[in-house]
């Protein structure tokens, strides 16, 4: 029984280790946005990007923090201070892991889909820095961004990288999404993730669990009274109406 609990132990600390990212960021930059989260609610938020050449880290302030164990803040736990856009994205050895928390829920998935830039001549003058305007179709929407090869780390907001120069904006045509860097700063602190505790799921499934979560009774315990269980979820048809304007409306695009 001893060598069995052995071999689980050592198996667990091999699963959770392998899961484990860790790199050295060259750059930390804060992106402010403005979010069309659905067809009533518009919100503003602060994004963090760490990376380097190869690989980064993307998320809202708040839960970057809370990444990176910086979440107490004169002995005030923070970490229940969350954000609207919960979604984190992190890119090391050539895997980009999309994760998130709902209702208590911690599950990812792994994608590798290089966008298709076309560059255009066009530039702009953003914070002081010249850049030049680039555009993909990705995700249902049309994207145009801004970048600077004075900086030539080829990343950007969300899964919007590959450019040959950092995105220091970059918006949809309908501009739900609009993200607009505010601050770039050189960092060498190491950055270090476990994500051990999110469940590995198709992208398929990762979307349908989300979903559910979100907008459907399955984050509730049993509702025995039935018309309690149509009022909660009439709540969430309404709910979904304010929220429902995901970034990826053709998340397979």
């Amino acid at each position: 029984m001893k060598k069995t609990y052995i071999y689980f132990a050592f198996l667990l600390s091999v699963l959770s280790f392998g899961q484990k990212i860790t790199f050295e960021p060259t750059i930390r930059v804060t992106y402010d946005s403005k979010l069309q989260l659905g067809e009533k609610y518009q919100h503003n938020q602060r994004f963090v990007l760490v990376g380097n050449s190869q690989d980064y880290y993307f998320g809202a302030a708040q839960n970057y923090l809370n990444d990176t164990g910086q979440y107490e803040i004169k002995g005030i736990d923070t970490r229940a201070i969350s954000d609207y856009f919960q979604e984190r994205v992190i890119k090391a050895n050539d895997k980009t892991s999309v994760f998130t928390i709902v209702s208590d829920t911690h599950i990812r998935y792994e994608e590798s889909q290089p966008l298709r830039w076309v560059l255009y001549s066009d530039t702009k003058i953003i914070n002081g820095v010249k850049c030049q305007m680039a555009a993909t179709n990705k995700y249902g929407r049309r994207w145009i961004a801004y970048f600077s090869k004075n900086y030539p780390q080829p990343l950007g907001p969300y899964k919007f990288i590959g450019l040959p120069g950092l995105i220091f904006e970059l918006y949809d045509i309908r501009d739900d999404y609009h993200f607009t860097l505010t601050k770039i700063e050189k960092n060498s602190d190491e950055f270090t993730f476990n994500l051990s505790q999110y469940k590995l799921m198709s992208k398929k499934n990762y979307l349908k669990a989300r979903y559910n979560m979100q907008y459907t009774l399955a984050a509730f315990p049993p509702i025995d009274d039935e018309g309690f269980r149509k009022e909660t979820q009439n709540m969430l048809d309404k709910l979904k109406i304010m929220y429902n304007n995901p970034l990826e409306l053709k998340p397979f695009e």
